[in-house]
């Protein structure tokens, strides 16, 4: 399965610095992790994580938006935002909680993916991708 991470900051904020930085690693041992496995009725996910800045005035307050499947393509696409309100002045404090709040958005794709694909009568194995995301690598930088 292919995986897609895209990445829209917005603003100067210097704590996106430390998260951009996390978030490079994330997106390396997603595409990593995945590339190995094969889910019939998903072959594409495309993650748009968006930081803070002018971004914020679309999506409100930290979450996913617009999560959608495509059957023909057997291609899902989601919108994780992150709020500027999230981060402290401290650096490492911040990127630990941006760790736990993506692993936890990526658990919770897992449920959405579930459902939309349920719609075009396609099965999901939740579990295989959950297994993946509970990797410590996800978790921890």
């Amino acid at each position: 399965m292919k995986v897609n991470m895209n990445i829209i900051a917005g603003g100067t904020d210097d704590m996106l610095d430390d998260i951009l930085s996390a978030t490079r690693t994330v997106r390396k041992e997603m595409k990593n992790s995945f590339e190995s496995i094969e889910i019939e009725p998903l072959q594409k996910m495309d993650i748009c994580l968006c930081f803070s800045g002018n971004i914020s005035k679309y999506y409100p307050e930290s979450g996913i938006y617009q999560a959608r499947y495509y059957s023909k393509t057997k291609k899902f696409m989601a919108y994780v935002h992150f709020s500027s309100n999230e981060w402290s002045s401290n650096k490492k404090e911040s990127v630990s909680k941006f760790l736990k709040m993506y692993n936890d958005y990526l658990l919770e794709l897992s449920d959405i993916i579930k459902m939309k694909m349920a719609k075009h009568k396609s099965d999901f194995d939740n579990k295989c991708y959950e297994d993946i995301i509970q990797l410590p690598a996800f978790i921890n930088e």
